[in-house]
């Protein structure tokens, strides 16, 4: 009882201003941290484990054996995920550890893979802006991929990036190892501040991609849509709806103007934390469940 209090005052200071899942930047369900770490400071949240179902077209809803984790600090920041495959067939566990400066921004990612782990390192400037990228294959001294200790590592290459700005045009140019840029990229801002536009162009070939960004009337990401060269119509476009607090309620992904995913969010009543996602395949009628279980800091 003490703790739905707590969890009810908590979530009563921060409703206002924060949900669970900060979509903004179009982050939802990639590697890049998509979770709100006031959010999840505020209720004390320590993971999320979900359980994964499957169901066919016409069949019953079948375990799958596979279970994904988010595991935050007492920060908030999302620090751990996981996605275990653990079948009879083949055991094996995918993990991606983050880890955060000061101004808790994330200066490591470390991916587990069948040869061992690879890390993208960050620094930032007084600016908190990406100042270099540096891309390794790193050696596990444990024998557990859990308690990661860095035995070996190896660089890779190493990017950095410059930036300059025009009215309301953000430019960077990225350089490779030797120093040489051969990407630029330019967003574009409205007189809100909202980002409408994102172009990418590849200077040794020329070739452009764009994305276009649009918002619904509270001034959250409604869609992302991506373009190639002069093609009219996007190759794929993500639709995003929200609940009355702005928390994500669905996510539809299309494919040459074809939807062929859509994504349902269910959150606890009581807290807002996410506790169910649909996810149905519409090209082959698949859908996954995964059902979270939240575990908190005392």
């Amino acid at each position: 009882m003490i703790r739905l209090i707590l969890l009810f005052l908590s979530f009563i200071s921060f409703s206002s201003s924060a949900q669970m899942i900060n979509n903004g930047m179009a982050n939802l369900f990639t590697e890049t941290p998509f979770f709100n770490e006031k959010y999840v400071r505020s209720v004390n949240l320590k993971s999320i484990t979900g359980t994964i179902s499957t169901k066919k077209e016409l069949g019953a809803i079948k375990s799958s054996e596979k279970k994904e984790a988010y595991i935050f600090n007492k920060k908030g920041n999302l620090i751990i995920h996981y996605l275990a495959n653990n079948t009879k067939s083949k055991k094996d566990t995918v993990f991606t550890f983050y880890e955060y400066n000061k101004e808790n921004k994330n200066v490591v990612m470390r991916v587990s893979d069948s040869y061992g782990f690879y890390s993208y390192t960050k620094n930032y400037d007084s600016s908190s802006r990406l100042l270099n990228q540096v891309y390794s294959r790193e050696k596990n001294a444990s024998k557990s991929k859990m308690n990661f200790k860095l035995e070996e590592k190896y660089v890779i290459f190493e990017e950095s990036y410059q930036y300059s700005s025009k009215d309301s045009v953000h430019i960077v140019t990225t350089l490779n190892s030797n120093g040489r840029p051969y990407k630029v990229e330019k967003k574009f801002y409205n007189h809100l501040g909202y980002l409408i536009k994102s172009t990418t162009k590849l200077l040794i070939s020329n070739k452009t991609k764009y994305e276009l960004y649009h918002y619904n009337d509270r001034g959250f990401l409604k869609s992302k849509q991506y373009f190639k060269e002069a093609i009219k119509l996007p190759v794929k476009e993500i639709k995003y709806d929200y609940d009355e607090w702005g928390n994500v309620t669905f996510m539809d992904e299309y494919k040459n103007n074809e939807r062929i995913i859509h994504k349902e969010l269910l959150y606890e009543p009581s807290t807002l934390i996410l506790k169910t996602i649909l996810s149905q395949d519409l090209v082959s009628n698949l859908i996954t469940i995964t059902k979270f279980k939240a575990k908190f800091y005392n």
